[in-house]
């Protein structure tokens, strides 16, 4: 019987894959400039993720919110790469491709384990590999311009670095992960400031930025933490995975991104083969 305390777990699980699904939508409403939304964003993320890392190590004081390790700064700055290529994106194709490719992340992290910690796949692992590449082979049939596949390309670039993030998460195991992800929002600031328009923003959009920072940054990490310590983490896997077909829903409901079929299809194949390999892992683990 499942107890209050994972019900409580599943619910803000949940609260944060609502959350992260937003993601593209703050790019829909706004005017800013590709380097002015990232810049807000990051402000607003990293403050948000700052505030939360301080109530939950009060005891460490003020001063160890500066003192990073080595992996700290590396994965830091994986994980500004990989938000800059994710928020551009959403600039030149739909937020289903973005999502969709999004979805590739374990899969990549497998590979990426393969290549640099020579972990050994899993034949279940290979099949969901290649299934998650014929999907997204299938988005990239399906695109409608150059713009498409130049978001297709970021999209895949941040799925890369995400998967990255992962596998150095294992090479540093004692990288705090609220400490690399306010560092990474305040590291994406210094690099993308000289290119946006600063504090020339409008009131509207400079709302809907802070906004954008605080519910799909700060709110998700936040619930996401205080809920995936109450659940087994293959269920954790799993709600996670609820912002990759949310996020298209949002888009078609809100701003009328219609879906093709390649898309539909591409994505489907790409949610299957992480849904499968994520299930196959965790049964592996179990036996």
């Amino acid at each position: 019987m499942t107890s209050r305390g994972e019900l409580t777990g599943y619910t803000l699980v949940i609260i944060a894959a609502l959350s992260w699904s937003t993601a593209g939508l703050f790019t829909r409403v706004v005017s800013t400039d590709i380097a002015t939304t990232l810049l807000w964003r990051s402000v607003f993320g990293g403050l948000a993720v700052m505030l939360i890392h301080y109530g939950l190590s009060r005891d460490k004081g003020l001063q160890d919110l500066l003192k990073f390790s080595t992996g700290e700064v590396i994965i830091a700055g994986v994980s500004a790469i990989a938000m800059t290529c994710f928020i551009s994106a959403f600039f030149f194709t739909s937020i289903a491709n973005v999502a969709f490719v999004y979805g590739a992340v374990p899969l990549v992290t497998m590979v990426l384990a393969w290549l640099l910690l020579h972990e050994t796949p899993t034949s279940v692992g290979i099949i969901a590999a290649v299934g998650s590449a014929f999907g997204i082979g299938i988005l990239a049939w399906g695109g409608q311009s150059f713009l498409d596949f130049v978001g297709l390309g970021l999209a895949m670039l941040m799925t890369i670095f995400m998967a990255a993030i992962t596998v150095l998460a294992k090479y540093f195991p004692s990288a705090n992960s609220s400490k690399c992800a306010y560092l990474s929002a305040y590291l994406a600031v210094l690099v993308v400031a000289p290119f946006s328009t600063g504090f020339a923003v409008s009131t509207i959009d400079f709302t809907w930025l802070a906004l954008y920072g605080l519910v799909n940054v700060g709110l998700g990490f936040g619930v996401y933490l205080a809920g995936v310590s109450r659940i087994p983490a293959l269920a954790a896997a799993l709600l996670g995975l609820l912002e990759i077909p949310l996020a298209p829903v949002w888009a078609f409901m809100l701003f009328n991104e219609e879906l093709g079929t390649k898309t539909v299809l591409g994505g489907a194949l790409v949610v299957a083969a992480s849904l499968i390999y994520i299930v196959g892992t965790a049964r592996r683990a179990s036996s």
